[in-house]
């Protein structure tokens, strides 16, 4: 499907691309929080599941590592880029969704390729958690 745009249009289009501030691979910030929090929520049912004395130990150096993984490359985004430049709002990235190599994706399928491992590990700890429950 092809559409034709005037000169004005692509201007104006070209406009808000070069404001924005693109440090986040073209992702909305909530996506980084909402893996980070699933993270951190698959570490909390674990802990739920099976901690005792031992454990406490290697239970803070995952989350330490976490937070490590997420916390450096937002200290590194927020250092690098002009200052003025803005992240694009939910309904923006949602309606533009993300340029890929191999085509352009709706922000719908950007949210679903980016939350699926997440959830899915959230999903995991609930079926251990379980059967650690009834075992």
């Amino acid at each position: 499907m092809t559409a034709k745009f005037d000169t004005d249009q692509l201007t104006r289009i070209a406009d808000v691309h070069a404001a924005r501030a693109e440090r986040t691979f073209g992702l909305h910030p909530a996506l980084f929080a909402i893996t980070v929090g699933a993270y951190f929520v698959y570490l909390a049912i674990m802990g739920a599941a099976f901690m005792n004395a031992e454990l406490w130990i290697p239970f803070a150096v995952f989350a330490v590592f976490v937070a490590a993984a997420f916390g450096v490359p937002a200290i590194w985004a927020r250092v690098a880029g002009p200052r003025d430049a803005r992240v694009a709002n939910w309904s923006e990235f949602m309606a533009e969704g993300l340029e890929t190599a191999t085509g352009q994706l709706s922000g719908g399928a950007v949210v679903a390729q980016v939350l699926t491992v997440p959830l899915l590990i959230v999903a995991w700890g609930i079926a251990i958690a379980a059967i650690r429950a009834t075992v």
